[in-house]
């Protein structure tokens, strides 16, 4: 155990070193070395996350379901976004929104059939979209018939779910003596871990709520039938998954008794105690590698496209320990564990500083030949518009855009949605994972996407949506922003055209710190156009000589996209060495992208596959050779 506690505190220790370490003011030296060019229809794509009652309904009963997703196909085309991940959609009595499966080879009738689902995929390889699903592999719903057969021991059942007995079983033949859990583990929704079936009279495992039982992964028949689930939806046309809470699949064999967390005495229960025997057991990455060997095999097998493994540990998950995920050469594993290290890392009081160490913190773990990641918002936290502002929105998706890798972006933050109040009576969903009822619950960043200024925001023509929608719905909607250019919603766009460049697909990555309010991301490639992307955090108008902090610049550069409070417009030029002649000033929270061969992204727009084929260097050849052709004509 006290080795166990050492290896945990000494990641941390490493954490906070480097953290100490990292950030120097002026320039810093690349952090992410330019790549080797992948191929892979993942590798340097966007991930966009569709909460399934939220993004359209076409039924009118105020609830989106897959009908609808299929409706809005080309808002995805018009974004440049190639893979879309639907939150669960199986069968479930929604206790936990999904999370809860009742069945994995079914729809849940409110997002509608199974017809209606291979008509989704049908459309989006019309459309040369991609589909992965969340799957839930850790445990199911109680309602699940695997675990009413495992309640009455029926058969290969009888051992899908961990059965323990009370540490007080010898004493229940008297009727008056009350079960005691085996230990002490605890559920992130509160209370105990462990919950007494009289039935069966035991207890059963659920890190979760007591309505979802874990699946007990040290019983081989249960990996068969994961792989099986597996192979059923990848036989639909489905193109990876992303797997939930893969981080609790396994606990410590011996069950024993989880140490108290030191300092955390006055935390919510559940984080009162360090999770060393039923977080990250080391049986975890062997799964998941397993699951990518099957996926691999499958795709080797019916000659088709690779497919996507995406492994979400938890949030707070040690950020050296998710290199494990990934693998190694001879045995790869998933090829996104998800990063949220902008997510919860990144301080307010603190911008420039966190958001730095949050980015190198990755880079200090991703094994090489590996592709990074970034999370910025998901369907249980803030959205950033509500957590930083409504300013910070572009400057927010210029720099995770920017980075290289996938970006994951949550549905309507491209137009930069925010929380919503949800009243008391309105909530649907209120379990939080400190153990506790949460007033505001989860809900307040799944209200209904806002398509236009029309009755419930074009979601819906019921009465009313299953949850609230934003009353700022009239202004901050697709459609209305669409017709302005400096909008959010076209700000996404062009930072997503860029994202097809070569340089932003492969280049070096260099970030720079100025001041407490001006963070800098550098993306280079020899022989391809320079992008320097300058956003300023702070409340004042800063002006930055970019000379003066990153040597072999041009002297003049070009702009290629501003944030709409910058002050800056597309082809307009700054002068990187005069504090007099068009310097860079930046108003407070604002953002500008800047590039020294300034030419049309819109020409790669819709072409992605065609890209590789027509990239600057045949260009710059066309240009040449047409140059040849112009002088001999003049000379004969």
């Amino acid at each position: 155990m006290l080795r166990k506690m050492t290896k945990f505190n000494s990641c941390w220790l490493i954490v906070a070193f480097v953290s100490l370490t990292s950030v120097t003011y002026g320039e810093e030296g690349i952090i992410f070395p330019v790549t080797t060019s992948k191929d892979e229809w993942w590798s340097n794509t966007i991930i966009y996350q569709v909460y399934p009652r939220s993004f359209k309904d076409s039924d009118n009963d105020g609830i989106g379901d897959l009908k609808g997703i299929t409706e809005e196909l080309d808002h995805f085309v018009d974004l440049g976004i190639e893979i879309v991940w639907i939150n669960p959609i199986f069968k479930s009595p929604m206790y936990d929104m999904g999370y809860d499966v009742e069945n994995y080879t079914m729809i849940d009738p409110i997002f509608g059939s199974m017809a209606d689902f291979e008509e989704l995929i049908s459309e989006m390889n019309k459309r040369n979209l991609k589909l992965i699903i969340d799957f839930v592999p850790n445990h199911s719903s109680d309602q699940c018939e695997w675990f009413l057969k495992s309640i009455k021991q029926e058969g290969k059942y009888d051992e899908y779910y961990v059965w323990r007995n009370a540490s007080n079983q010898d004493q229940l033949s008297n009727t008056s003596i009350t079960p005691t859990p085996p230990n002490n583990w605890l559920s992130k929704f509160g209370g105990p871990a462990w919950s007494w079936n009289t039935e069966r009279k035991q207890f059963y495992l659920h890190q979760l709520s007591d309505k979802q039982p874990d699946l007990n992964f040290r019983n081989s028949d249960v990996h068969k039938e994961i792989l099986n689930i597996m192979e059923f939806w990848m036989d639909k046309g489905v193109a990876g998954f992303r797997f939930n809470a893969v981080g609790l699949l396994y606990e410590d064999k011996d069950f024993r008794n989880e140490p108290k967390s030191v300092g955390r005495e006055n935390w919510p229960i559940y984080y009162s105690l360090d999770h060393i025997y039923t977080h990250d057991q080391p049986e975890v990455i062997d799964t998941v590698i397993e699951w990518r060997k099957f996926m691999n095999d499958y795709s080797n097998r019916t000659n088709t496209f690779s497919r996507l493994l995406a492994a979400e540990a938890h949030h707070h998950v040690c950020v050296f320990s998710l290199r494990n995920y990934y693998g190694n050469e001879n045995n790869p594993g998933a090829q996104i564990p998800f990063n949220y290290h902008l997510l919860i890392q990144v301080r307010k009081d603190d911008l420039v500083y966190s958001v730095d160490r949050a980015i190198k913190f990755w880079f200090e773990v991703v094994p090489a030949n590996n592709t990074p990641n970034w999370v910025m918002e998901t369907h249980d936290t803030d959205r950033i518009s509500s957590k930083y502002g409504s300013e910070m929105v572009q400057v927010f998706t210029a720099l995770k855009l920017s980075l290289p890798g996938i970006d994951v972006t949550y549905y309507g933050s491209e137009i930069g949605m925010e929380n919503v109040y949800v009243r008391h009576d309105q909530i649907q969903d209120s379990y939080d994972s400190g153990g506790q009822r949460n007033i505001e619950s989860r809900d307040f960043a799944r209200s209904p996407m806002q398509w236009n200024s029309k009755s419930n925001a074009g979601f819906t023509e019921a009465k009313k949506s299953w949850l609230p929608i934003n009353p700022n719905y009239y202004k901050i909607n697709v459609e209305e922003q669409k017709k302005i250019s400096t909008s959010n919603y076209n700000f996404y766009k062009k930072m997503s055209q860029l994202r097809r460049t070569d340089t932003l697909k492969y280049g070096d990555l260099e970030s720079f710190n100025i001041t407490d309010s001006i963070y800098i991301i550098k993306r280079s490639l020899s022989g391809r156009e320079t992008y320097l992307i300058v956003m300023n955090f702070g409340s004042e108008t800063e002006t930055v000589i970019l000379s003066k902090v990153i040597s072999n610049l041009k002297k003049k550069l070009y702009v290629y996209l501003g944030s709409e409070n910058s002050g800056h417009s597309h082809s307009d030029t700054i002068s990187t060495v005069s504090i007099v002649d068009n310097p860079l000033h930046l108003p407070p929270q604002s953002v500008v992208v800047l590039t020294d061969n300034l030419f049309n992204i819109d020409t790669f727009r819709n072409n992605a596959i065609s890209y590789r084929k027509y990239n600057s260097s045949y260009i710059c050849l066309l240009y040449v050779l047409l140059m040849i052709v112009y002088y001999v004509g003049i000379r004969t």
